[in-house]
């Protein structure tokens, strides 16, 4: 799992010609080897949702946790995730996401999916 307070910030001054400072945090980068993009998706699970561990045979997985608390799950592990937190899914290994932890909260996330290369 990808806490964003533990990745590391990178400070950069005056991008493509703007002023000021942006900090940043990469959750995934070129050598992640991972296969070409596929759909972005904004979810927003309602009280009590729940997705269950599952595996895709074809893809790859990004979560990214928008707002709220939950759990998740990656190859049979379970974790809280908060805000700012993301986990990927390889190809062939089990994730899930379940909103069970703050009664009538809406858990809002962000899901990217990247699709297997054929040879």
């Amino acid at each position: 799992m990808l806490s964003y307070k533990n990745l590391q910030e990178i400070i950069k001054h005056n991008v493509r010609g703007g002023t000021g400072e942006i900090r940043c945090r990469d959750y995934l980068t070129v050598s992640d080897d991972l296969p070409a993009f596929s759909s972005f998706g904004l979810n927003e699970m309602q009280p009590g949702a729940t997705i269950p561990e599952h595996c895709h045979t074809d893809d790859a997985e990004l979560y990214y946790i928008i707002s709220g608390r939950g759990t998740g799950f990656h190859n049979g592990k379970s974790f809280p995730v908060n805000p700012g937190d993301a986990w990927l899914c390889k190809q062939g290994e089990t994730h899930g996401i379940l909103n069970n932890v703050v009664s009538e909260q809406v858990l809002s996330f962000i899901n990217v999916f990247f699709k297997h290369r054929i040879s």
